[in-house]
């Protein structure tokens, strides 16, 4: 078993209830091949480098999987089908990668949003009365 990065653009668009059929339909292909989906992330509206289909925007999603080789082969193929999908990149991890690293923890996902772009963490304001004095 392998694991997998798999990266698509899906139209902009595209109502709440289609992209979740596109979604099913991705997740639906990974089961049927034996494949197991670790995450998928919602990277939400982009902007392109350049136009896709006269369109200058793209709803990124970001997959993580683990499964045989032949999953690939369908899940590309479903990918380059859907006439919903601008774009799609499936990448195979290296060796060192492995499924742990590629969960996400609620303890990761916290510490992430405390600190600042420089990796920081954000200090607690402290209350004080000058502050509700009018």
């Amino acid at each position: 078993m392998n694991l997998y990065e798999v990266m698509f653009i899906l139209d902009p668009d595209m109502g709440e209830e289609e992209r979740e059929k596109v979604l099913a339909r991705f997740k639906s292909a990974i089961s049927k091949n034996k494949g197991d989906l670790i995450r998928i992330d919602d990277q939400g509206l982009k902007s392109l480098a350049y136009k896709i289909n006269k369109k200058s925007r793209g709803h990124y999603h970001l997959a993580y999987l683990e499964g045989p080789g032949a999953m690939v082969a369908e899940i590309e193929r479903l990918l380059r089908i859907d006439e919903n999908v601008m774009r799609f990149v499936v990448v195979r991890q290296e060796e060192h990668v492995t499924r742990a690293d590629l969960e996400r923890t609620a303890s990761v996902e916290e510490k992430a949003e405390e600190k600042t772009p420089g990796g920081e963490e954000i200090p607690e304001q402290a209350e004080t009365g000058a502050d509700n004095a009018g």
